[in-house]
C-alpha cells in the first residue's frame, strides 16, 4: 500500500506451533504403539491438534499498518479481524512497556477492567492510543518507531 509509514508482522509464540507438534506426535505415537484403543486415541489428538492448527491460523498473525488516514491493526491470514483508527481521531501516544498477563489477562484482543482495548500477539512492548474513542493498546515488537509513525499522522496526539 502506497504511504505507508510503518508496517509490523507479528506472529503468537513458538509455544503455540510446539503444543500442536506436541499433539501430533502424541497422535503417531499412540497410532504405533496403542492398537484398537490407540486408534480412539490418535483421533482425539488429531483432531485437536487440527482445530487448533484451525484457530491459530484464523487469528494469527498480527499486522499493523500506519498510512496518513490512520493506524490498522489485523488479526488472521486473511486479515479478516481488523481494527482501525483514523489520523484525526488519535489524542495521544505513548510508546510502554506492560504486563499481558496481570493487565489483560493474556495477549490477543483484550478488554482490561479499565476498559483500554488490547491488541497484541507477544511480548510486553506496545504503544497507548488514546483516542476521542478511547483508550487502545497495540502491541509492537518496535514501540518507539510505532509511535512515532503516529504522531507523525496525527499531530495534534501529545506524549503522554
Amino acid at each position: 500500500m502506497a504511504g505507508e509509514l510503518f508496517k509490523e508482522e507479528q506472529w503468537f509464540p513458538n509455544a503455540v506451533g510446539a503444543v500442536i507438534g506436541a499433539m501430533l506426535a502424541g497422535a503417531a505415537l499412540t497410532l504405533a504403539l496403542g492398537g484398537r484403543r490407540g486408534r480412539a486415541w490418535a483421533g482425539t489428538l488429531l483432531s485437536s491438534s487440527g482445530g487448533l492448527l484451525a484457530v491459530t491460523a484464523a487469528f494469527a498473525p498480527m499486522r499493523t499498518t500506519v498510512t496518513p488516514e490512520g493506524v490498522q491493526v489485523s488479526f488472521g491470514l486473511p486479515g479478516w479481524i481488523r481494527f482501525r483508527v483514523d489520523a484525526a481521531g488519535i489524542r495521544g501516544v505513548e510508546a510502554v512497556t506492560y504486563r499481558p498477563l496481570a493487565e489483560f489477562g493474556g495477549w490477543g484482543i483484550r478488554l482490561s477492567l479499565g476498559g483500554t482495548r488490547a491488541y497484541t500477539a507477544r511480548g510486553n512492548q506496545g504503544v497507548r492510543v488514546r483516542t476521542t474513542r478511547g483508550e487502545y493498546l497495540i502491541g509492537s515488537q518496535r514501540p518507539e518507531e510505532l509511535a512515532a509513525a503516529l504522531r507523525q499522522i496525527a499531530p495534534s496526539a501529545q506524549e503522554e
